[in-house]
Parts: C-alpha cells; structure tokens; sequence
C-alpha cells in the first residue's frame, strides 16, 4: 500500500470514529442492565447489537448476511472473487452485567476497517469480510466459541443437542427458533469459514487485564492464547464437629483442608512464574461453605471451590494437574478428608501465527503507534487457528479489566486500534486505489 493510500485510510478511520461512537451507545442502551449490560447468546439483546452494527455496515455500502447459526457479516468484495479472503471480528454477547466493550469492540472495529477502505476508494485484493459471532461467554451454555466452533465445523450434532442455556433452562434450538434462525440448516451444509476460503482471521479485542495500563501503553500485539486446566466444582468433604470439643488431631476440618490445597499450588504457581513460564496464571473463583450450616463454634463439614491454572505451556497445565491429584490426596489422608473435584476441563494453549503477528507491528510502526507484547486470554481467535486458518490479535488498553461494568476503553485507544487493523488487513490483501 502506498503512501498516500495510508493516509487516505487513516483519515477515513478517524472520519468513522463518531459512527462507532453512536454504535456503542445505541447497542449499550438496548441491553442495558442495571450499570452494565447483558447480552445473552440468541437473545433479543445481541440480536439486536447484530441488527444496528451491520445496518450501519450497510450504510457504509457493505453487503451483509447471516448465516444458518446467526453469525452477522459485513463484505468488501476484492480484486479476485476466487482468492481465499480476510476475514476480522468478535463476539457480540456479554456476560451478565458485564461490560460494552469485550467482544463488540471488535466486532466494530471489523466493520470500521472496511468501510473505512470503501470510502478511501481502495480495492483489496480477495474478499474481506467482518464478522459478529454469537455465543463466545462461557455463561450461557457452559462452553465457549459456541457460534465459531459452529462457523468452522468444529462441534458435532449430538454436542449441540445437549446444549441448553443456563439461564433459562431452554435449548439452544429453541433460542434459535426465537429468533427465526433455522437451526437444522447447520447440519445441511458445509462449514461457512474454513482454510479454504479464508487465509486470515484478526481480532481487536480489548485487554482483560491491567498490563498495558501499568504500561502506559495503547496496544499489544498478543503472542499465544493461553489454555486452562479448570475445575470448576469442586468440593472437599470433611466432618461437622463441636469446635470447643474436638482438638486438632481430632478434625477433620475442609476449610483448612482447602486452604492448605490454594497455599500449595499458589506456592507452585509462585515457583513456575518465577521460573520457566511467565505466562503461568492461578485462580480460585469459587470459595465457600454451606450458609445453612454456619456457626462460630462449628467445624465446617463441607467446602466448596473452584480451581483454574492458565498458561501458553502444555507443559504447565500438565504440571498443575499433576499437583492438584497429588497434593489433593496427601491432604485428604493426613487431614481425613475427601477432595471431590470432578472432571478436569480447559482448552489447549494456542500460539498466534508470527507472519501476521509481524505484520501488525510492522502497521502500528509506520503509523507510529506504540505497542507491547505478551499473551492473552481464550478468544473465539484460538478456534479459527486451531481449524488451520493463521490468526493474530491486537489489545486494546482497558483499565478495568472485563466482565464487569467499569471497562473504560478510550475511544481514542480504539480509534489506534483500529488503524493498526485496517492497515494490515489493507496490507495483506493487496489494496489498491483506483
């Protein structure tokens, strides 16, 4: 892309900037809850976000569709309708109360970057496409990538039948036949995204964590996305005793027992981090006894908890599992207390292909955007690089981290964003003007 061609683009980028700003409000106001926002999956709340972006898309000019599952695309047709095409987005649910900008900023910044390029009269030269995908949260079936795993073939008919959204107790069907999706068409056609017609997936998603701003800086260019080991229900069971009657060797207290559990792998998670995996994260979410058997002076029978181990190394999740069974049974016989951790869950570490990751720093250079580097948490990316489509991301600072209401993405960062977007994909799919 030449000179005055990048000029072109970023000022249409910025021109578009009160577009996207009119985007989140509108979207914010129809799925605001409380001080937040939700937008469950196959809802009328991201039905509804899918509607007001991509008809701002196609006031841009855009050609836009859905497909059979709900997925929204917006299209800028390229030089060769045959090449394998770019294709950029994110997802546009929330979880409950949480915040306006996981997931949809991505989704906006996808739809920025075409128009942008239509209105700076480039041609790319194969198809580039962005995409809204439904059902990225975990909270409303239990599993995420829901909508990606779907787009690329990646989940089976019986999977999918079982799925049923948590908050209503309804099939993923029915919320489908809610929207007049027609679900069955999943089954009669092939995958709508695979290597074969796509040869890039990015995504702009903001930080859900504080790095860039301890940093001081707008953007990172993600490295991997890291796995998890998770346990998500776990509980130890001990025994109910008079806390003035029963002395120490007597106990069997889960509490401790618990405790002792989170003080060793925090200790190995301290030792790892330190050592040969900076990437190394260890979270207890869930920590709690029974309310209806509280008491000063009772010795808590049962415990429940939560265990989550997060890294860019295969060999540090297998390392934290190991841990977990070894020192959940050395605790269980010494304290005479049974752990019951259930079924071990996660996902596979996904490193993000360094072509394209180049390629954006080499974008944010020419623009004179500074950017970090380090890894990143699961995104619906690690589900189009893992079904062989070559995948990278940009971060957006964010200084309130996720999930929750306070996100407080800069539009200003976003509109940095969005540039280092726009340029690489102009870049790599050969856009020219006239």
């Amino acid at each position: 892309m030449t000179a005055p061609s990048q000029d072109a683009l970023s000022a249409a980028v910025s021109d578009l900037m009160p577009m996207a700003s009119d985007i989140f409000d509108r979207i914010r106001a129809a799925s605001r809850d409380h001080d937040g926002v939700t937008r469950p999956a196959w809802s009328s709340q991201d039905q509804t976000a899918a509607d007001i972006l991509f008809g701002a898309a196609r006031d841009q000019g855009l050609a836009t569709w859905q497909d059979a599952i709900g997925n929204a695309y917006a299209e800028l047709p390229g030089r060769d309708p045959s090449a394998p095409g770019i294709l950029s987005g994110s997802h546009l649910d929330s979880v409950a109360r949480g915040g306006n900008f996981d997931g949809l900023a991505g989704a906006v910044a996808a739809v920025v970057a075409l128009a942008a390029m239509h209105r700076a009269g480039l041609t790319p030269g194969c198809r580039l496409t962005a995409m809204g995908i439904r059902c990225e949260e975990s909270v409303w079936f239990g599993i995420a990538y829901v909508g990606a795993r779907l787009a690329v073939g990646a989940m089976g008919r019986a999977e999918f039948d079982r799925l049923v959204r948590l908050d209503s107790g309804r099939s993923i069907t029915a919320h489908m036949q809610d929207l007049s999706l027609a679900a069955d068409d999943i089954w009669n056609q092939g995958p709508v995204i695979s290597p074969a017609n796509t040869k890039a997936f990015l995504e702009l998603h903001i930080e859900q964590g504080p790095l860039l701003e301890e940093q001081n800086t707008p953007l990172a260019v993600a490295t991997a996305i890291r796995g998890n080991l998770r346990h998500g229900d776990g509980v130890c069971h001990g025994a109910y005793q008079h806390s003035a009657a029963t002395p120490r060797r007597l106990r069997q207290d889960s509490v401790l027992a618990v405790t002792e559990l989170l003080q060793g792998l925090e200790a190995l998670w301290h030792e790892i981090e330190d050592g040969e995996d900076p990437s190394a994260v260890f979270t207890v979410g869930k920590l709690f006894t029974d309310p209806d058997h509280h008491a000063l002076t009772k010795v808590p029978g049962v415990c429940h908890f939560s265990l989550n181990f997060g890294s860019t190394e295969q060999a540090t999740l297998d390392r934290a599992g190991a841990a977990i069974a070894a020192l959940s049974e050395d605790i269980g016989q010494r304290r005479r207390v049974r752990f019951v951790l259930g079924e071990a869950v996660g996902s596979s570490p996904t490193p993000l292909d360094p072509g394209l990751r180049a390629r954006l720093r080499e974008s944010a250079s020419r623009l004179a955007i500074p950017v970090r580097e380090f890894a990143t948490v699961g995104h619906d990316a690690s589900i189009f690089a893992r079904a062989g489509i070559p995948a990278a991301m940009v971060l957006v600072r964010n200084g309130e981290g996720s999930h929750n209401p306070h996100e407080k993405m800069a539009m200003a960062d976003f509109e940095l964003g969005t540039q280092v977007l726009a340029a690489t994909m102009a870049t790599i799919s050969g856009a020219a003007g006239g």
